[in-house]
């Protein structure tokens, strides 16, 4: 039976919509009903519902606003709106959130309503089916054998082992053609800032997973912090269609972007140069813009051709030095550096690490600031790609030419920034705090406040604000009349499911398991312990 919730602040409509439909003949139920969309979270955070029937103009939470959070809790929900004739701008956005289909109070029918219901349940039907078969197949043979064909990979890779041309442990399809793929999560720094480490972690497993599931043969594995490298069999012309696609799909339902790098090999004895051959492709995103995908190129163009490792003593930087110290604008001299970069004759760290002595020579013009140096170079060597470079070398310089550095150099002053942050961050960690918006608070700019909270603290800023939420998450575990879903919300994380998984990635336990085995002193400890968010656990 399919468990049926409606919510409605009016009661007759609530009872109109229950008695017009013969549920049980439908294979469907009335599980409740609710007169807003608060009460109706709180029923649906201890038990599921498959279809949800629900107004779009409701006191205390809004239609649209409740199918949102409905959604976060269970993906699968079904949803049908219903509203006035009015409230069609609040329908449209329903829509766009994921609604199946609306309907209209003052026409309702029964078979209307029955024929949306019954769509409802087509799309629960299959996407049962679906889930069934991955279940399946991730138990198959199959599945197995391209689990274990990925380790081999891995291990391959990592300690560098050639194969001979008739390696036993390679698939038949690597005798003929296939192609290793390095695909790299575009702004990881920045997803990295926002939602931590473990975060990404989780996302890649998730791409990997999503490889697994609609990829019919090949192997995926990650290959850095960031990366995961994909080998599929294939010719050129039939691989890259298919992985364009799927990393499309992929795109929009995560909300990412990724670049990739591709090169076809034949052989196993062929892997390591593939894997470094679409490393290196990759790299082109430096060059030509994220989101790409891009084949590797002849081994004397482009991206492969420069030997220098840092600033070429051939090449004369005198006319930069002497714009800067002149009182040019920085940005004329950043374009005469430009002009050397975009000729693509060095490799992306090759630029990054001129741009790096680059900034150096100008700090040598003023000393005052020679301790920011390792920070501001620190920047630059995690930009990805050349016109991110430009900009944060231009900003760089500008700031060192205003002078606009705060005068922190004074541990003291420092000190006293930070312990403000950290009042600020103890007394709004729920929120929804991020390290601009905390950076604003004492006045810095992001950069800054970022060097200067890792220098006072040793932690990073979105790493400190999770222990923080997973130490407030454990105490209100202890409390036994506190549902999972609103520990997580009350402990400051949006994402339950993220919750989840950080909490048992930090603790070991998930968070019903640290709740059993804490339940029994948690009172005690409730009443004992003296919580100071500026010190986590």
């Amino acid at each position: 039976m399919y468990k049926v919730l409606i919510v409605d602040d009016e009661a007759v409509i609530r009872s109109g919509i229950s008695a017009i439909i013969d549920w049980e003949k439908e294979g469907m139920l009335v599980e409740d009903h609710y007169a807003n969309g608060t009460e109706a979270l709180t029923a649906m955070s201890e038990r599921s519902f498959d279809i949800l029937i629900t107004d779009v103009k409701m006191p205390l939470m809004d239609g649209i606003q409740f199918t949102k959070r409905a959604l976060e809790l269970y993906p699968w929900l079904k949803v049908i709106l219903i509203s006035h004739y009015s409230d069609f701008e609040y329908v449209k956005e329903g829509l766009k959130t994921g609604a199946v289909d609306y309907l209209l109070k003052l026409t309702l029918n029964s078979e209307e309503l029955l024929a949306v219901l019954r769509k409802c349940t087509s799309l629960l039907e299959e996407e049962r089916r679906r889930a069934l078969e991955l279940y399946y197949f991730r138990q198959s043979v199959s599945y197995r054998k391209r689990k274990g064909l990925e380790q081999e990979i891995k291990r391959r890779i990592v300690q560098k082992r050639s194969s001979s041309p008739s390696a036993d442990w390679a698939p038949e399809w690597m005798d003929r053609q296939y192609a290793c793929i390095y695909l790299m999560l575009d702004k990881a720094e920045e997803w990295i800032e926002n939602h931590g480490y473990l975060y990404v972690h989780f996302l890649l497993e998730e791409i990997q997973e999503a490889f697994y599931e609609q990829i019919a043969e090949g192997a995926a594995m990650q290959a850095a912090d960031s990366s995961l490298l994909l080998v599929v069999p294939g010719d050129e012309g039939n691989y890259i269609q298919t992985i364009l696609k799927w990393k499309s799909i992929l795109e929009a339902e995560r909300g990412i972007s990724i670049s990739g790098g591709t090169a076809v090999k034949q052989g196993a004895h062929q892997l390591l140069h593939g894997f470094a051959d679409s490393r290196s492709a990759c790299q082109r995103r430096f060059f030509d813009g994220l989101g790409g995908l891009y084949q590797v190129k002849a081994p004397d163009a482009g991206l492969n051709a420069g030997k220098d490792t840092g600033i070429a003593n051939d090449y004369d930087w005198s006319l930069f030095f002497e714009m800067i110290r002149g009182g040019d604008p920085v940005s004329s001299a950043v374009e005469l550096a430009l002009k050397r970069w975009k000729n693509g004759a060095l490799k992306p760290e090759q630029v990054r690490q001129e741009a790096c002595e680059l900034l150096a020579g100008v700090h040598q013009l003023h000393p005052d600031s020679r301790w920011l140096l390792p920070h501001r170079q620190g920047i630059l060597l995690r930009t990805e790609t050349l016109e991110q470079l430009a900009s944060c070398l231009t900003d760089q310089l500008e700031e060192i030419r205003q002078s606009l550095m705060p005068a922190v150099a004074d541990n003291g002053y420092g000190g006293q920034l930070i312990t403000k942050a950290l009042e600020y961050i103890a007394a709004h960690y729920t929120e929804n705090l991020t390290l601009q918006s905390v950076a604003d608070i004492v006045h810095l700019s992001k950069s800054y406040f970022s060097l200067y909270f890792k220098k006072q603290t040793g932690r990073n800023f979105i790493d400190y604000l999770i222990e923080l939420r997973i130490r407030e998450a454990k105490r209100l575990l202890t409390q036994n009349d506190i549902r999972i879903y609103d520990v997580a919300v009350a402990a400051g994380f949006k994402d339950v499911k993220y919750f989840g998984k950080a909490f048992k990635k930090v603790t070991g336990l998930t968070p019903l398991e640290y709740r059993e085995r804490h339940q029994t002193t948690g009172s005690y400890v409730h009443k004992m312990s003296s919580f100071n968010p500026r010190c986590p656990a």
